[in-house]
């Protein structure tokens, strides 16, 4: 198809490779870093009608996979199960991500038989010392229970969904617990490893868990969780992980945004989650990111309770926002154009663009870390 298929992807189309699901967004844990702890006295607790959900149907067949998690923990809702049912009739491929504490031997046994595709469980830590204290709430010997139900269950009953992955939050306090990350992953049958960072700092102290912020460790980090993926294959787990230190601003956010959207509890449709924190009309978080005020800024493009998806999708506005990204992808193409042309044709060095320029983003992603694919 050549190199720059990518780049002629129909911009008016409705196709997309996944559409999350913000079910609920109570949560039963207390995590530090959280903004539903620290922001609880402004936060609109409440979760996802069954109308609303219904009205999110008809745009299932466009998109490859419905997944169920938001601001809250999913399996709180009282209907998710009906969730499951009804998405996975639609044709999708669903899944979840849990703190794991909601998930006894009956709940795991109805998710078993729901067909869940994907199962992720939250992890700040592979010891009870390090993950309680960062995800309070939640107890790492109970997590690990559940997990090692959630694999009796699967082995005994010949099959193999879920398949479950681990989220693991990278901080500076949790890092050295990545040593032991592969034989847990392997004692609990994980199969999946995502390590993401912690991008987004309601309170100023949490910036110092960073580890895309501390300059002095950068190949130190890199270089163990190059490493600790090496291991993964060995024993057949892939590993993902973001990269550890900050760079030039990306084309693309790594949340996908030309393919998807998050949809929140109650119905209103954005770009990520990220910019759609359910905190009471008129508030927004105070966070500090690049010495600015404001990040991040919530945008919705519709409501579902009011419109369809397809048509929230091709507003003037949701495309206006895309149109940035497309925008920077066409800069990235002609630069590689002219670039081998100078090499074809002996041309003297073509001029660069910016192509990764912070000032041409639209102004919600502006001061957001996660587009420098941290």
């Amino acid at each position: 198809m050549g190199l720059f298929s990518l780049f002629r992807c129909r911009k008016d189309s409705f196709s997309l490779d996944w559409i999350q699901v913000e079910v609920t967004s109570r949560c039963n844990a207390s995590c530090l870093y959280c903004p539903n702890t620290i922001y609880q006295d402004r936060w609109r607790n409440d979760s996802m009608g069954m109308e609303t959900f219904n009205n999110l149907v008809p745009a299932f067949k466009h998109a490859g996979l419905i997944f169920l998690q938001g601001w809250g923990e999913p399996f709180l809702h009282p209907r998710i199960f009906e969730m499951i049912e009804v998405a996975k009739k639609a044709g999708c491929m669903v899944g979840s991500t849990t703190n794991g504490m909601t998930l006894d031997e009956d709940t795991t046994a109805a998710l078993i038989d729901s067909e869940l595709d994907i199962l992720g469980i939250s992890l700040a830590g592979t010891k009870s010392e390090t993950h309680d204290r960062i995800r309070e709430g939640t107890n790492f010997e109970c997590i690990t229970e559940s997990l090692l139900i959630v694999k009796e269950q699967k082995e005994r009953k010949h099959v193999t969904l879920p398949v479950v992955y681990l989220a693991y939050l990278l901080f500076r306090s949790n890092f050295e617990d990545l040593d032991s990350l592969i034989s847990y992953a392997t004692k609990v049958g994980a199969k999946e490893i995502i390590c993401s960072n912690l991008t987004f700092f309601p309170l100023p102290d949490l910036q110092k868990e960073a580890i895309f912020l501390d300059e002095s460790k950068k190949s130190y980090y890199e270089e163990k969780l190059k490493s600790i993926q090496a291991n993964a294959e060995r024993n057949g787990i892939r590993l993902f992980f973001y990269k550890p230190f900050f760079d030039r601003p990306l084309l693309l956010c790594p949340e996908n945004v030309l393919k998807s959207c998050f949809i929140s509890h109650d119905g209103s449709v954005s770009s990520c989650v990220f910019t759609n924190i359910p905190l009471r009309e008129d508030e927004e978080p105070d966070s500090r990111c690049f010495d600015k005020r404001g990040y991040p800024v919530r945008i919705a493009y519709g409501n579902v309770n009011q419109q369809p998806l397809s048509e929230i999708w091709n507003s003037d506005a949701y495309r206006e926002f895309r149109e940035a990204f497309y925008q920077r992808q066409k800069v990235l193409k002609e630069d590689l154009d002219a670039a081998m042309d100078a090499v074809i044709y002996q041309n003297s060095e073509p001029e660069k663009k910016e192509a990764g320029a912070i000032s041409n983003l639209p102004r919600q992603c502006r001061d957001c870390y996660r587009m420098y694919g941290v």
